[in-house]
């Protein structure tokens, strides 16, 4: 109750918490702390210099997945509070599973060394899931949440070690292992967890929509991404074996910089052609001018022409949009709603920067620069097209599957009611005011 009013809060709802996510996020944290005592121990490798070396591209990444990915996630204008506040916690958790899952997918089961390079890695799983989560967003539960991201983790490590690792994919800056992966993983799940009724209960609800104030903060994170994305790519490239690692940054931030800026460009003369009336739409603007990033991903490090680059992101950004005029209203229509159009900004792109890693090694891996990271020879690309498959296979089967487990676990209590939908009220502490519908 409000002790000045005497009224209900909102908040104060049937749809409690306690048990459903509060105590399973509990448990959880136990588990993995139970296990860090056991298995976790700082890498005798720590010095001065690998903090210099890793840590501003750390915090960077930080940016993207905490403040960007945060951000953009709230253009919902019923949504926004749950959408920056579960993508925080849910990253937090992510997190802390990958730290496990990828040390042992690298390091072989037992101690896991932490250093930054791994907790690196356990943000890009986190990236990974957050893209999950944009496909999910404001029709499943934060107890349905937890427990697919959660799935994930795991999933994701096996996944990533096994086609940038042992396969040795071309992969730096995770258009396959990240982009795509997590974005098929959210739809596939998003297939279960959809609310019945295809569009009119999901695509065309009500609630599922923007206001200019929310588009505002979605805004913000959209350019927080596109400042901080080369360094996404870039962060790790120096801890590839066999070459120069300022060389390989320096090729992933410049290929970066210059897909985002073709993305852009782009996305803004694609959008008037996709929109009724011939204008700009917002969501083109808040996520097509990222694709380019995304697309490059793959081969960000690789020496390629300048060219190249800005083309590939061009391509992207303009597939984009057009993905959100035509692809959201088809999956709309089949009953999957993608909220955040992962499909259009990370599965479509990401699928795209997979092909296009495969035609840069047949065309430039033979470049000198290129050498000590085309593991494969002439039959890299063939290895960059199985590496996407594989991928695009783990995150549709998993994707699937942790989406029918969660549809499952308890229904009664936890479905969304078509009121809850892209609602926040169900699920914080709320004044009456705060709660009322713009």
């Amino acid at each position: 109750m409000d002790a000045e009013a005497g009224t209900p809060l909102l908040g104060a709802h049937s749809f409690g918490l306690r048990a459903t996510f509060a105590a399973p996020l509990a448990a959880l944290l136990g588990v993995v702390l139970a296990l860090l005592a056991v298995f976790g121990e700082y890498s005798s490798e720590l010095h001065d210099a690998h903090v210099a070396r890793y840590y501003s591209f750390l915090t960077d990444v930080y940016c993207m997945i905490f403040l960007g990915f945060g951000m953009l996630m709230t253009f919902l204008r019923r949504y926004s509070l749950s959408a920056v506040a579960l993508n925080m916690v849910l990253s937090a958790v992510v997190m802390l599973l990958a730290l496990l899952c990828c040390g042992w997918a690298q390091q072989g089961w037992g101690t896991v060394a932490i250093d930054l390079p791994l907790l690196t890695d356990a943000a890009f799983a986190a990236g990974a899931a957050m893209i999950s989560f944009g496909a999910l967003l404001g029709k499943a539960t934060p107890a349905q949440l937890l427990g697919v991201l959660a799935l994930q983790a795991p999933l994701y490590a096996a996944t990533a070690q096994l086609v940038a690792g042992r396969w040795a994919v071309l992969d730096v800056g995770g258009s396959i292992t990240i982009h795509a992966f997590g974005a098929f993983y959210g739809l596939a799940a998003s297939a279960f967890l959809s609310p019945p009724g295809g569009a009119g209960a999901g695509g065309a609800h009500p609630k599922n929509g923007a206001s200019r104030a929310s588009d505002l903060t979605a805004m913000l994170g959209t350019l927080f991404l596109f400042i901080y994305w080369p360094s996404f790519n870039s962060a790790l490239a120096s801890s590839d074996p066999g070459a120069s690692a300022q060389q390989q940054q320096a090729l992933a931030v410049l290929n970066t910089a210059l897909a985002l800026l073709g993305a852009c460009c782009a996305a803004f003369a694609a959008s008037p052609f996709c929109t009724p009336g011939g204008v700009l739409d917002m969501v083109h603007v808040q996520n097509a001018t990222l694709a380019g990033g995304v697309a490059i991903g793959s081969a960000a490090n690789l020496a390629i022409p300048p060219a190249a680059a800005l083309g590939l992101g061009a391509l992207a950004g303009a597939l984009s949009v057009a993905g959100y005029a035509a692809a959201s209203p088809a999956l709309d229509r089949l009953g999957v709603t993608d909220t955040c159009g992962v499909l259009n900004l990370h599965g479509m792109p990401g699928a795209l920067g997979g092909l296009a890693s495969a035609l840069f090694a047949a065309l430039w891996g033979g470049r000198a620069a290129n050498a000590p990271l085309i593991a494969h020879g002439a039959r890299q690309p063939l290895v960059q097209l199985a590496g996407l498959g594989a991928a695009l296979g783990a995150a549709l089967a998993g994707g699937a599957a942790a989406g029918f487990a969660a549809s499952k676990l308890d229904p009664a209590h936890q479905a969304l009611t078509e009121g809850e939908l892209f609602e926040d009220a169900p699920l914080w502490h709320l004044g009456e005011e705060e709660g009322k519908e713009e």
